[in-house]
This record gives structure tokens, C-alpha cells and sequence, in this order.
């Protein structure tokens, strides 16, 4: 078992020294919480059963993600599954990050004194080489999340979400509507960043827990976070898009 264990972080290692994982998740554990924040890579999928070997995780706190890899994302999502503990979305939690926000046994938002938006966007997949929509990948990205939805799976909002873009910065948004301003609770999706508000569809009897998305509609109120992890150090492109798209109104 130790030889086991061994010549697994020997890999985990390994994975981490390649160039191409620059930008993986940044990890900070928490006693049982373990705060993870940024892009998604081959690889995380590894250091987060490490992280929970080393110590069971209660919580993982997805802290400002725009999303990464898919196939990634949907190997940790299917894992903690079985781990049956609580995720948390701080801040967006975009495109691949929904999936592993899913997994969740118990899913909400959270927020912090500053009243920073926390939201869920969900798109289809597109080839990250080619910028092509990837035909193969959108079922399966779809199955998963009917699959944690259960009976709260609406086909036609969850259909239009992974399958009516313009680009990939189309966008199922929804929000906190717990902590978010009335004029911006419905979830929206948009085709596209650059779509007008009349292409945008809105959901106005919809939310987060209408939706299968969270299952306990409070959001848990965050302390600071440390600076490796804080989203405002962490902000990228996708995440700015996700809140402007949150924002628009209808």
C-alpha cells in the first residue's frame, strides 16, 4: 500500500511539472474545506484525490473558475460523487466548473461581506484546438447533468443552454438569488457575450433550486479567503463575461 501510495504522488509530481499545467486549480485546504479556484487541467483530477487522501474533504469550495477541461472535469465530477459531500460555488463558476459543482451531495452559493455575485454558467462544449462546437461531447455533458438534476431537469432550458450558441461565450447564467439584486435573479442564457438583450432568453419563474442546480437555496456567508486563493486576485476574462451576462437586463 505505501509503494502504492508512493509511486502515486511520484505521478501526481510528474503531471505538475509539465509546462502545459501553468494554469491548473490552485488548492488551499481549510481543516476539512478545500478551496479550489481557477482553470481546470489534466491532472487536477489527480492532486484533488491526493488533497482528499491526505485528509477527507467535507467541502469543496470552487472559488472564481471559468472552467477547463471536460473530460477532466466530468472524471472529478464522477469521483466525488461518490465522496457524497457538500460543493459550494463562490463567485462564477463557469462551464466545466459547473459540472464538478454538481457532483455535490449538497450544493449552494456563498457569499462574503462584499456582496460579490456568485453564479453558475452552463454552456455546451467547443474543441479548445479547432474553436468548433464538439458534437460528440454535448449528449454527455447534458446525461450528467439530467442525471443530478433528477426530477427537476427541465429538457427544454438545460437543451437550449448546452445547444443554442453563437460562440463559446454563450451562456446559461444563474445567479444567487439569494444575495443577488432584484433586477438580476432570473437565470438568463444568452447565445453569445456580444448578444443583445432581445437575444437573450430570461427565466423569470425559474432559480437555482427550481432548476436541480443547488439544493439548499440559503447561501453560506464566507470569511476572507488568502490571498492565493482570493477570486479578486484571480479574476480572468470568462469570469468578467459570466457576471455581465448575470447582470443584463432582460
Amino acid at each position: 500500500m505505501a509503494r502504492v501510495r508512493c509511486l502515486r504522488h511520484l505521478l501526481i509530481l510528474l503531471i505538475f511539472s509539465l509546462g502545459g499545467l501553468a494554469h491548473a486549480l490552485s488548492l488551499h485546504r481549510d481543516g476539512d474545506d478545500l478551496y479550489a479556484s481557477g482553470t481546470i487541467v489534466l491532472g487536477d483530477e489527480l492532486a484533488l484525490q491526493a488533497a482528499h487522501e491526505s485528509e477527507p474533504v467535507r467541502r469543496l469550495i470552487l472559488v472564481n473558475s471559468p472552467g477547463g477541461a471536460l473530460v477532466t472535469s466530468l472524471r472529478i465530477a464522477r469521483w466525488l460523487e461518490g465522496l457524497r459531500i457538500t460543493t459550494v460555488a463562490w463567485g462564477p463558476c463557469m462551464s466545466a466548473c459547473s459540472l464538478i459543482f454538481m457532483a455535490g451531495e449538497q450544493r449552494q452559493f456563498a457569499h462574503d461581506a462584499g456582496g460579490r455575485p456568485s453564479v453558475i454558467g452552463i454552456h455546451g462544449p467547443y474543441n479548445s484546438r479547432t474553436g468548433k462546437f464538439s458534437d460528440a461531447s454535448a449528449p454527455i455533458m447534458l446525461d450528467y447533468y439530467k442525471h443530478r438534476m433528477g426530477s427537476k431537469f427541465d429538457a427544454e432550458v438545460m437543451g437550449r443552454a448546452i445547444y443554442k450558441m453563437t460562440d463559446p461565450s454563450g451562456f446559461l447564467v444563474v445567479p444567487d438569488d439569494a444575495t443577488a439584486k432584484a433586477a438580476d435573479r432570473a437565470p438568463r442564457h444568452c447565445p453569445s457575450a456580444q448578444a443583445s438583450a432581445d437575444e437573450c432568453t430570461v427565466y423569470h419563474h425559474k432559480s437555482a433550486q427550481s432548476l436541480g442546480i443547488v439544493t439548499r437555496a440559503e447561501s453560506v456567508r464566507l470569511a476572507a479567503l488568502p490571498p492565493a486563493i482570493d477570486p479578486r486576485a484571480q479574476a480572468r476574462p470568462d469570469a468578467a463575461t459570466a457576471t455581465t451576462l448575470a447582470q443584463r437586463q432582460p
